[in-house]
């Protein structure tokens, strides 16, 4: 007969206690990896939904390019004096190669710039300029604009101090009379007189250049009259768009949009190539030609095709990035009209 005191022999025990441990191990190894992989999961997500932000962001530019600029070239500072236009954000940089290009004296609706990024990874970057009007901005009215070596002084006709006309540092104002159409950029507003504004040489994006021969603020005044008088002219705020890629903090790069001389906006973290080329239209020879890494006409571009990657903002658990690519093709819509835009 058992004996009602007898418990589990040493051997019961120990067959037990290893059985435990394997089902413990078992357990803990499967909540390891559910949140090893719930970890890699979340910088997955991250960096798809940053690539994917980055290209909704510059699709909505492309797309827009041109959009409300008048049907005759906007001229830029040419001639005597005139020094190339500079990318907005890229003030900063040395490199003469990061102006915007404008063939016939006048800003193109869309400006390549191949290889005029910074170096991420050992690859080159490009940027991309695109220029339209502000579907949100006023009409001003000029009252009058004075001339001077180093600056425009420009009074309106309404208070660019505050309110729906106010004007900031920074705004590029396209300026339109009988006799063309030019920019400017707002370098201060005065604090004394709520009607001016003033346009000095010393913009960031050297738009204003009033000692330029041909395509300043001064070249809309009626020929040969000194002091200038002008013929009734407006001006709209436009928006001078450029993407590029940031290494500021080389460890996670960074999208940029600057606009104007605006201080330039991050729209997405960890991009580590921004890539443009273009589909282009020959209306002389009516060839069309695809995927064309930059070109020197830049009336000729129909589409844009973009190419981001984005790397994830951590390393996963493995001790790699992971990388997501994306590319997309984006029609240009305004870009039907043979030589709208370049003057010629």
């Amino acid at each position: 007969m058992r004996n009602k005191d007898a418990g589990f022999s040493l051997i019961e025990f120990a067959i037990a206690s290893l059985a435990a441990l394997t089902m413990l191990a078992a357990a803990f190894t499967l909540m390891n990896t559910m949140f090893t992989a719930n970890g890699d999961m979340g910088e997955v997500m991250a960096t798809q939904q940053n690539v994917r932000v980055a290209m909704n962001t510059i699709a909505r530019d492309i797309t827009t390019a041109g959009t409300g600029l008048p049907t005759s070239a906007v001229a830029v500072p040419n001639g005597t004096n005139a020094v190339p236009i500079i990318r907005p954000g890229m003030a900063a940089f040395a490199d003469p190669d990061r102006n915007i290009e404008a063939p016939n004296n006048a800003i193109p609706i869309l400006s390549p710039g191949n290889s005029d990024g910074p170096m991420v990874s050992g690859v080159d970057t490009d940027a991309l300029t695109i220029f339209s009007v502000d579907q949100t901005s006023p009409t001003w009215n000029i009252a009058s604009i004075a001339v001077f070596s180093d600056r425009y002084e420009v009074t309106f006709t309404t208070d660019v101090s505050g309110g729906a006309m106010q004007l900031f540092a920074g705004d590029v104002l396209l300026f339109t009379n009988f006799n063309g159409s030019v920019l400017g950029c707002v370098t201060d507003v005065s604090t004394v007189t709520n009607t001016l504004a003033f346009f000095r040489e010393t913009d960031l994006m050297g738009l204003n250049q009033p000692l330029a021969q041909f395509g300043n603020i001064d070249s809309l005044k009626n020929p040969g009259t000194n002091p200038a008088v002008f013929p009734p002219t407006t001006a709209t705020r436009v928006n001078i768009v450029n993407y590029f890629i940031s290494v500021d903090n080389a460890e996670h790069p960074r999208l940029i949009r600057a606009v104007n001389a605006q201080a330039p906006q991050i729209i997405a973290e960890d991009i580590e190539n921004l890539q443009f080329s273009f589909d282009l239209f020959d209306f002389d020879t009516n060839a069309a030609t695809s995927n064309q890494a930059t070109t020197s006409l830049p009336n000729q571009i129909r589409a844009v095709r973009v190419s981001i990657n984005g790397r994830s903002p951590e390393r996963m658990k493995n001790g790699r990035y992971y990388h997501f690519p994306l590319a997309s093709k984006i029609n240009v819509r305004n870009s039907t009209f043979r030589n709208r835009y370049t003057g010629s």
